[in-house]
């Protein structure tokens, strides 16, 4: 795949929730390249501070216009300095990168997102890409920390989406855990679906997982890791995974080169330390 590098304008920024922030790139290469599920690395300056790209999944995709979403939260200092980035300036972007969300092959599907936090960043693409399916349902499960964390109900116009929300503390929607939610409906007011879409943390994703492998449903994650340089050679975002032809083997996989999106029976969740990877976010940082 062509990875390519070019420096984008910036349209539009605005804050849509607490600590979130949608960015609007003019960027005619990288977006008649990219595809739902795929990300791009961004410097956040011209200096040594911060050093890295940020690696940032692709919000909206508009080929035709020539124009790129990300959607970030911020977390540290390098998404806190891109949140004072103004309309006007400009941003090196190299993508896309990894791979990409497939498509369910049946046009009539029933498919089902589960976002937790920031992780409906991506799923704003994959409902574009859905929405031209007049015969297909669609259900959002989408949880975060509190209701201000969550995107306003305005956004989801015009995506044929019915969106299931939650919150932790039980200030919006469903109180509890998004997974929790989503099984209560998957047991109850939703027949089996053809195909499910995770995106969040890598504890989240471990219990759509589970479910997934129990049920025997088709399931695509977009997984969470911290990165160095999105092209799988600092190593550093690998995960435990089965190996092809000994699965007791050691082996891993990289979730800049051999995903982001992987299916559910690939990874050794038992491997991973979870309390751990609950505040990162290869997305935002």
């Amino acid at each position: 795949m062509v990875k390519i590098q070019e420096q984008a304008w910036i349209m539009e920024h605005e804050k849509l929730a607490r600590q979130t922030y949608r960015l609007m790139l003019q960027s005619p290469e990288i977006a008649a390249a990219a595809r739902a599920g795929q990300f791009a690395m961004v410097r956040l300056g011209d200096g040594l501070d911060p050093l890295l790209r940020r690696p940032f999944s692709f919000h909206r995709i508009f080929p035709k216009q020539g124009i790129i979403e990300i959607l970030y939260r911020i977390v540290g200092r390098g998404t806190g300095k891109l949140s004072r980035i103004q309309v006007g300036d400009s941003l090196d972007v190299m993508g896309p990168l990894g791979n990409a969300f497939r498509l369910p092959s049946c046009d009539s599907s029933l498919v089902v997102l589960v976002a937790g936090g920031i992780g409906i960043a991506p799923f704003f693409a994959l409902m574009q890409d859905l929405v031209g399916r007049p015969d297909a349902s669609l259900h959002l499960f989408y949880g975060a920390r509190s209701g201000d964390e969550l995107l306003p109900p305005q956004l989801f116009d015009g995506l044929r989406v019915t969106v299931h929300r939650s919150t932790d503390d039980g200030s919006l929607g469903y109180c509890g855990r998004v997974t929790d939610l989503f099984q209560e409906f998957m047991g109850s007011a939703l027949p089996r679906p053809d195909a499910v879409y995770s995106c969040g943390p890598l504890a989240m994703q471990y219990h759509v997982a589970r479910w997934a492998l129990n049920q025997g449903v088709d399931a695509q994650l977009s997984l969470e890791s911290l990165m160095a340089c999105g092209v799988g050679a600092c190593l550093g975002c690998a995960l435990p995974a089965i190996g092809a032809d000994d699965p007791a083997t050691d082996h891993y996989l990289h979730v800049c080169k051999d995903g982001p999106i992987f299916s559910p029976g690939s990874i050794q969740w038992q491997k991973i330390q979870m309390h751990r990877a609950l505040p990162q976010t290869f997305l935002y940082n």
